[in-house]
């Protein structure tokens, strides 16, 4: 049992993200694991009023169950640093470098770390496929955007002007790769220790691990732990703690690679703030582990911080 050390909890969900819908999914079971724990627990939109909600609620901790958007990328934790109010998930730069794939990818493979090859455009660009250093078929992503939303394989050449498209409703930068042929096997670390991995199987309907994977239920099938071999499923643990470390990250984080049929991992991202829905990953990866999700929500409620010490008010 952790032991608390906040009262007045405000579970932040929503916002301006096209994950919104999914993050108030994950607010409502947070809120509902908190007040199970005896919490003083109340929801809040993270919109336009949402400064004023802080400032009649005046809570202890402000629990982020905001995905994508503002919420995820730096500018809710600024904000919140600003007025003083801890909260969980990681700090402005590694929310900002986690959400940002482009930045997160140039650290990963400088730290190591095994990274698909990457092209990023701006957004408008009109690239011919001579202009990507590796051949059809490509996935096209948005570069700041999770929950596979805006995500596109590419088989056709012809079809590459809609994927990008697409992609750039989401982002002002948008990524391509090569479509890699491998498992799709996530991984979760708390406060810097490793939880375990998990292997998702899409639907055979699915091009890839879709936005219906994700969150439908019957899109994808669940395996934990991951069938990995021994030295494999070591060479994952190091990413993802490494991954963790190298974009100073605190709280939970979910690391997304791809393993290859010749054991690689290749590290596609970090979710700062993954879902805490009852179709997420994280919690069940954290079950695995022995951790009830509200055993969960209390940890990642106990690692809340601000950056900076609390301003001094001005008399």
């Amino acid at each position: 049992m952790v032991k608390k050390t906040f009262r007045k909890v405000a579970v932040l969900m929503g916002g301006d993200s096209p994950e919104a819908a999914v993050s108030r999914r994950s607010g409502k079971a947070v809120l509902e694991a908190l007040r199970f724990r005896g919490y003083e627990a109340v929801p809040m939109e993270a919109g336009p009023d949402l400064f004023l909600s802080l400032s009649r609620y005046s809570p202890d901790v402000c629990f982020l169950a905001t995905h994508g958007g503002h919420g995820e990328n730096g500018a809710l934790q600024g904000c919140l640093e600003v007025l003083g109010i801890p909260y969980t998930g990681s700090g402005v730069l590694g929310s900002a470098l986690g959400m940002s794939k482009s930045a997160s990818r140039a650290l990963f493979r400088q730290g190591g770390l095994d990274v698909p090859p990457t092209v990023t455009l701006e957004a408008g660009a009109s690239p011919a496929p001579e202009d990507f250093p590796f051949p059809l078929p490509y996935m096209v992503k948005p570069e700041s955007a999770g929950s596979s939303i805006g995500v596109a394989r590419v088989d056709h050449a012809r079809d590459l002007p809609d994927a990008l498209a697409e992609a750039e409703k989401h982002s002002t930068r948008v990524l391509v790769e090569p479509f890699l042929e491998g498992r799709e096997v996530q991984s979760g670390v708390l406060d810097g220790r490793y939880l375990g991995a998990i292997e998702i199987v899409p639907d055979s309907s699915e091009p890839f691990y879709t936005y219906a994977s994700k969150y439908q239920a019957g899109k994808s099938r669940h395996i934990f732990p991951a069938p990995l071999a021994s030295h494999v499923a070591a060479r994952l643990e190091e990413a993802t703690v490494r991954a963790f470390s190298l974009l100073e990250l605190r709280g939970i984080a979910r690391l997304d690679t791809l393993v290859l049929p010749d054991g690689r991992v290749v590290v596609l991202e970090i979710n700062t703030l993954p879902g805490l829905t009852e179709t997420s990953l994280v919690p069940e990866i954290a079950r695995g582990c022995g951790l009830s999700f509200e055993d969960l929500v209390e940890t990642i409620l106990s690692s809340a911080r601000l950056d900076a010490p609390a301003p001094t008010p001005v008399r």
